[in-house]
């Protein structure tokens, strides 16, 4: 690992030596962070535990004993960070550019301290609109994030994912923004049938999930909305033969946020149908199956929102605070359901207070998440029995909490 490390560096630099005999600048930037964490029990997690979401539902053993109850801590530098800003000649009278940035998180759980790509993309950018082509933040993720410091950023409270795209920005008048986007699935997947996530039910599906927005922004007030357009392909084979399956879940948010001296208050509201490929708790199921063995599919639905207030510059201190619902089926009742993560969960909350401290290149953080959710039963429509359907609601339901404390020391350069 600290080959690839040392040799990835030289190829940064080479690249940007190489660049500025072609008269392209650029940039070499990132950051070392560690991460130290208490959990006070299991969860749903990621990245070697830093990604934290929800906790785990109770698990109760031989003895009665919650086998989920466990504490556990962890001292990570994985999430150090480097990339590259290259600024380039003018094409098709627009300013060229691209970003390369890459840290160890890998792939998956299972690539774990590898090299991943996080964002590779081009972009040109002309008087009043620019075209982006590569892999870059969702819209739904990236056009408004939480200000906090742990790696999940606020998911699932917020949507959490970065896809390849096309995306087109146009700005009319100074200070007003549309923007269009066309998307695939590749490290962020949606939940199959199987309960596993994967990014073959977008490819399958042919067709681009599909992003239009709006933002506003004034001198100390920005504003905006999206909605979004998901297909994906359950399944194009089953009973040894094709099949063709489609399920389209619809999305939107709305956010908004004010930057005045010292204080910063950021706030979205999101309502998402099979949102499970931008980390969040939800999926789909089966609401019929023809005579043929074809399946026909319906979103569940979830809604989230959230709001942070930060305040200082180089001491800063402040909260997020986050809550979700799980509002069932989109429209008829699920004969089979399947939910990336927490099955049975009916809402959840977090809330956690931030301090950070810097000097210089060096930012020294305190956090404190308190996470709690609300499991239960899937209500069943027993009046179909012995065929068992529900939309999707859950009752009978009882909280569990997390308690972490994540500190937090960075060194940008």
């Amino acid at each position: 690992m600290k080959r690839l490390f040392i040799s990835s560096v030289f190829a940064l630099s080479a690249l940007a030596g190489y660049a500025q005999d072609k008269a392209v600048k650029a940039e070499v930037y990132g950051f070392v962070r560690n991460y130290f964490t208490y959990d006070s029990r299991s969860c749903v997690q990621s990245n070697e535990g830093l990604f934290n979401m929800l906790p785990n539902d109770v698990n109760y053993g031989a003895n009665g004993d919650d086998l989920n109850a466990i504490p556990s801590v962890r001292f990570l530098s994985m999430t150090t960070r480097f990339g590259i800003n290259v600024s380039g000649p003018e094409i098709w009278g627009a300013k060229s550019s691209a970003k390369i940035e890459s840290d160890f998180c890998g792939a998956s759980s299972g690539t774990a301290f590898n090299l991943r790509i996080r964002q590779a993309y081009t972009k040109l950018a002309w008087d009043n609109s620019d075209l982006l082509v590569g892999q870059a933040w969702h819209p739904m993720s990236g056009d408004l994030m939480p200000e906090v410091f742990s790696l999940a950023t606020g998911a699932p409270f917020n949507p959490f994912n970065r896809s390849p795209q096309v995306r087109y920005n146009y700005a009319p008048v100074k200070g007003l923004s549309f923007t269009a986007a066309a998307l695939y699935q590749y490290q962020y997947g949606s939940v199959g049938l199987d309960g596993k996530t994967s990014n073959v039910y977008s490819r399958n599906a042919i067709v681009p999930e599909l992003f239009i927005g709006m933002t506003a922004k004034g001198k100390h007030l920005t504003g905006g909305f999206g909605v979004n357009a998901s297909t994906i392909a359950p399944r194009v084979l089953a009973n040894d033969m094709r099949v063709d399956e489609r399920l389209t879940s619809y999305s939107a948010m709305a956010f908004g946020s004010l930057k005045v001296d010292d204080l910063s208050v950021r706030a979205k509201a999101t309502y998402g149908q099979n949102t499970s490929h931008m980390q969040q708790p939800t999926g789909f199921g089966v609401v019929e199956v023809f005579d043929n063995g074809v399946y026909n599919y319906e979103s569940m639905q979830l809604g989230s929102a959230w709001i942070t207030m930060m305040y200082g510059k180089k001491l800063r201190y402040g909260f997020f605070a986050g809550w979700m619902k799980n509002y069932g089926s989109a429209g008829d009742d699920f004969m089979n359901l399947v939910v990336r993560n927490n099955k049975g969960m009916d809402q959840a909350y977090r809330f956690s207070p931030i301090v950070t401290y810097k000097v210089e290149n060096m930012q020294i953080g305190l956090e404190y998440e308190h996470t709690a959710t609300a499991y239960g039963d899937y209500a069943l429509d027993m009046n179909d029995f012995p065929r068992e359907i529900t939309n999707g609601t859950v009752t009978n339901t009882h909280w569990v909490a997390n308690n972490r404390v994540c500190v937090m020391v960075k060194y940008d350069f």
